[in-house]
C-alpha cells in the first residue's frame, strides 16, 4: 500500500553524517520531508542539517552511537517530541573491518555486529510502536552481500545477513497481526562514500569498493522511492542483481570468482599502514561528506534500478 508522499513525511535516518544516508538525508529534504538524523559525527551531522535548512525544510541532528539500545530509544524520543510521529525509519548505519577471518579479533567482530545488527534491531524495537500509529515503513540499507559472503568482509557479510533475516522475521509477525507497517530492504552494490578512508582494514592498502562503483544519489532516490510505495527487497545496481542471481543458480562458480579476483578487486593497490586512524569504535573528527575519492569512476545513475522500479513489488 502507498505511504505518505515525502512532503508529508517525517523521516529519521540513522548514519547520515556521511556517504548514502547523508545523500538520503539531503534529497527527502528536498522533497520537503522532516528529517531527524542520527551519527556519532557531530561535524557531519551539523554540516548535513545546514544542507537540509538551506533547501527550506526541518531537520534536527541526534548525535549518538546507535549500536546502544538506549541511544535508539533517546533517538525515537527527541524526534517525537519535535515533530510528533515517524513516517519512515531508515536503519543506515554501518562500520567494518577489511580483513581475513583469522585476522578478526573477537572485539572487531562483535563491534561491527553490533552497530550493523543490534543497531538495525534497536532502532526497530524503539520505532516500532510509532510507526504501527502512523502506518509508517521501517526501511533498511542492506546489502547484496547479505545474501553472499565474500573475502575480507566476512565481519560485514555476517551482520548484514543476520539483519535481512531478522527483518524477514519481523515483517511477517507484522502482517500475522494485522499491522500496517512496511519492512523495505534496499540492497546497494559498490557506493562511492567516505567508508573507505575511516574503515578499519588488515591489508595493507587502500580499500575500494568493487566496480562498477555508483554515487549515493542513485541510492537515495532508491530509498526515498521506497518510502513512498515499498519493495520488499530492491538490489539497486545491475552488479547487486547479478550478485544475487549467481549466488542462486552456482554459488560454486562464485567461489571461484572470488578465489580469483576476491582480494585485488577490494583494493586500489596503493599502500596504506593498518595503524591508520578509523571509525570502528570512536568517530573521526571532520564533515566526510557524501562522496568519497572515487568520484572519477563512480556512475551517477543505475539503468537497472530505473528499471525495476517500474515492476514494484510489496
Amino acid at each position: 500500500m502507498p505511504k505518505k508522499p515525502l512532503r508529508e513525511q517525517v523521516i529519521v535516518v540513522t548514519g547520515a553524517s556521511s556517504g548514502v544516508g547523508r545523500a538520503i538525508a539531503r534529497a527527502a529534504g528536498e522533497r520537503g520531508a522532516r528529517i531527524v538524523l542520527a551519527a556519532r559525527g557531530e561535524d557531519g551531522l551539523n554540516a548535513a542539517v545546514e544542507e537540509i535548512e538551506r533547501t527550506g525544510s526541518e531537520a534536527l541532528a541526534v548525535a549518538g552511537d546507535l549500536a546502544e539500545r538506549e541511544q535508539n530509544e533517546e533517538l525515537v524520543r527527541r524526534s517525537l517530541e519535535r515533530f510528533g510521529r515517524i513516517d519512515t525509519f531508515v536503519a543506515n548505519a554501518i562500520v567494518t573491518v577489511y580483513a581475513e577471518v583469522e585476522q578478526l579479533e573477537p572485539d572487531e567482530l562483535r563491534r561491527v555486529m553490533d552497530v550493523n545488527f543490534f543497531g538495525v534491531a534497536y532502532g526497530y524495537w524503539a520505532a516500532l510502536s510509532a510507526l504501527k500509529e502512523s502506518h509508517g515503513t521501517f526501511l533498511h540499507v542492506s546489502s547484496a552481500l547479505a545474501y553472499r559472503g565474500i573475502p575480507l568482509q566476512a565481519a560485514y557479510c555476517s551482520s548484514k545477513a543476520a539483519a535481512r533475516t531478522f527483518l524477514e522475521s519481523a515483517r511477517v509477525e507484522l502482517q500475522k497481526h494485522g499491522h500496517d507497517v512496511a519492512i523495505s530492504l534496499v540492497l546497494p552494490g559498490a557506493i562511492n562514500t567516505p567508508q573507505f578512508d575511516r574503515d578499519r582494514q588488515k591489508l595493507g592498502k587502500q580499500p575500494q569498493p568493487v566496480p562498477p562503483i555508483y554515487q549515493p544519489e542513485p541510492y537515495a532516490e532508491a530509498v526515498l522511492r521506497c518510502a513512498e510505495k515499498p519493495i520488499r527487497e530492491l538490489p539497486v545496481s545491475w552488479g547487486a542483481q547479478k550478485l544475487l542471481w549467481g549466488q542462486k543458480l552456482s554459488p560454486r562458480t562464485g567461489d571461484w570468482m572470488l578465489r580469483r579476483i576476491g582480494w585485488k578487486k577490494q583494493h586500489t593497490g596503493e599502500d596504506k599502514p593498518v595503524d591508520s586512524p578509523d571509525n570502528l569504535f570512536e568517530t573521526l573528527a571532520g564533515d566526510p561528506g557524501a562522496h568519497g575519492r572515487f568520484d572519477a569512476q563512480a556512475k551517477r545513475s543505475t539503468a537497472w534500478t530505473r528499471l525495476r522500479l517500474l515492476i514494484p513489488k510489496r
